[in-house]
């Protein structure tokens, strides 16, 4: 979607801004409009559980939370050791670009700045180091994803297994990497938004077909996670139709293994009230058939068909290619994605 616009700039803007995509708003030119927040009530990233409220309670990059005024935040990251990044040419308007340390490697920051309140809704962090190969920017990812976990809890693999996202009550966390335009080398980076701080910013954006729709608020939360890349591991697993590919694809999405039959493999995944079973049916070392069984969201699965290239006349049989897809519910209500 973005090739050609990134085949003309440097490395280091060559990220998929997964929250927002068409641009960062790191230029602020008009008035601030007040809007009733008061900066210094915002807290980081408390126990939701704790709180009758969570209006205040924001996501948070390294212990600042998102949704105070950028100035403020800018404060507080130059504090942290954060340097403004210099520019070249005029500028007109204020720009949000640090650079400085992220979970042990230099790295840029972009503060997505809301144009009418001037308060940073989203960040996107993008490591420096520009990885030689796929190798090694899998280390790297295996790291960041390590230490984003210890922050903000579990996630799942996403984008069969470029992606990694966290998807809180607060917001929604997403580190990926990508091989950049014509050159045998990788880009890695994170982005993260405040779930209230967007649904605010995204209410004034002109030009919303590139932008994600954000989450209903309710009581100053957004819904927990219920829908992860089932299409995408399904396609993985069709991609590696033999026991010891799948068992490699189920392992590398974090599924837990379970008993393995001459006629039947299974795993699971758990993730908060999510889950997930995946059962794949055998024929000595072929898998013939998936089945993936999940309390998920149907149409969050049906859109990820077509984006992954499905068609279907009825939302139920999907077709791409030799690959079929049947997408239905069971009793208990759980979305069943069947694959051949």
């Amino acid at each position: 979607m973005l090739a050609v616009a990134l085949m003309s700039q440097p490395a280091e803007a060559q990220f998929l801004k997964k929250l927002f995509k068409k641009k960062a708003k790191t230029e602020r030119k008009t008035t601030n409009v007040a809007d009733g927040t008061d900066d210094s009530a915002l807290v980081a990233m408390m126990d939701v559980t704790a709180l009758s409220d969570n209006s205040n309670n924001r996501n948070a990059f390294m212990g600042i939370p998102l949704g105070i005024m950028g100035d403020r935040f800018e404060k507080l990251l130059l504090e942290k050791g954060f340097v403004e990044r210099s520019h070249e040419g005029k500028q007109t308007a204020k720009s949000y670009i640090y650079d400085g340390e992220v979970y042990g490697t230099r790295a840029m920051v972009t503060l997505a700045v809301s144009d009418q309140t001037g308060r940073v809704y989203a960040v996107d962090v993008a490591d420096e180091t520009i990885y030689n190969s796929e190798k090694a920017v899998q280390k790297r990812f295996q790291q960041l994803k390590d230490e984003l976990r210890k922050v903000y809890g579990a996630g799942y693999v996403d984008n069969q297994g470029e992606e990694y996202t966290i998807q809180t009550q607060l917001g929604t966390i997403n580190l990926h990497y990508e091989r950049n335009s014509l050159m045998s080398s990788y880009s890695l980076g994170f982005a993260l938004d405040d779930a209230k701080a967007y649904a605010m910013a995204y209410a004034e954006m002109e030009d919303k077909e590139y932008e994600a729709v954000p989450r209903k608020i309710e009581r100053g939360l957004a819904p927990a996670c219920n829908h992860t890349d089932l299409v995408g591991l399904g396609v993985c697993l069709l991609q590696n139709p033999t026991v010891k590919g799948a068992h490699s694809v189920l392992r590398s999405y974090d599924y837990t293994l379970g008993k393995t039959t001459s006629k039947m493999l299974s795993a699971s995944f758990l993730m908060g009230h999510y889950t997930a079973t995946a059962s794949l049916a055998r024929r000595k070392q072929s898998i013939t058939a998936i089945t993936l069984t999940a309390t998920d969201d149907i149409e969050a699965v049906q859109k990820d068909l077509g984006t992954n290239g499905f068609t279907s006349d009825d939302q139920k049989i999907w077709r791409q290619g030799k690959m079929t897809a049947v997408v239905t519910t069971d009793k208990e209500g759980r979305v069943v994605l069947s694959l051949r």
